[in-house]
């Protein structure tokens, strides 16, 4: 291998190396991952065999994990444990932010998000998919810990043996967590 193919590799090496730990100056600057603990809430309305309308409230709590996926925008997942309903259960939601500023993961931001829930108690066994738009803010304190809010119309359908609900409802969430 001669000198110059031997400094063109090198080169090609450092860049691909620089390019996969740096990234650009920005990108290097601001955290490029979230951890935050999550809360949750979502009212739904319904009405029953009767007629009578009703409220189900489904609550939740969990731990998110958000990365950046580009300045603009980034990719979230959150385990989560749910309440409400009179039935305990676990949900997995995954969705993706896009910021209004090339900020990310701080700001103001507009997102869509799915769910798949399951409550199981005495026998009971509740499917609960869902899905959403939200919009929100997230605010960097200081040494990268994060307060985030969020708000949007969610849609969840609570089907078992005996049961079946559907429909949208407004929901609420807050956050707090450290960017690295």
């Amino acid at each position: 291998m001669t000198k110059k193919m031997k400094g063109i590799c090198i080169t090609v090496v450092a860049c691909l190396v620089l390019g996969v730990l740096g990234g650009t100056g920005l990108a290097a600057e601001r955290p490029q991952r979230v951890i935050a603990a999550s809360g949750s809430g979502l009212v739904e309305l319904y009405e029953d065999e009767v007629g009578v309308t009703s409220a189900l409230f489904r609550g939740a709590v969990g731990l998110e994990y958000e990365k950046v996926t580009n300045p603009n925008s980034s990719f979230y997942v959150v385990p989560a444990l749910t309440f409400g309903g009179q039935i305990p259960g676990v949900k997995g939601t995954v969705g993706l932010k896009k910021y209004i500023k090339p900020t990310a993961p701080e700001g103001f931001w507009w997102g869509v998000h799915g769910s798949l829930g399951l409550a199981v108690d005495e026998g009971i066994a509740l499917t609960i998919p869902g899905g959403g738009l939200n919009v929100g803010y997230k605010y960097f304190l200081p040494k990268n810990f994060i307060a985030e809010w969020s708000f949007g119309l969610a849609y969840i359908s609570v089907t078992g043996e005996d049961i079946e609900i559907s429909g949208p409802g407004p929901s609420v969430s807050f956050k707090l967590g450290y960017a690295f």
